[in-house]
């Protein structure tokens, strides 16, 4: 979660610097993020699933 968080802050200075340039309107500006983000969901839920067995 400390690393999710920090990919969170990271990403939104990130966007907030990229806010001040010339509009780049595309998919491929969120979908590093967007993909980090199912990442950690995926490994947040194999370990929930793998906790909850023991």
């Amino acid at each position: 979660m400390i690393l999710s968080g920090a990919q969170s802050i990271l990403a939104g200075v990130f966007f907030t610097i990229m806010s001040r340039g010339p509009a780049d309107l595309s998919i491929a500006t969120v979908a590093g993020y967007a993909g980090f983000g199912a990442f950690y969901f995926l490994v947040s839920a194999v370990w929930l699933t793998l906790k909850r067995a023991k």
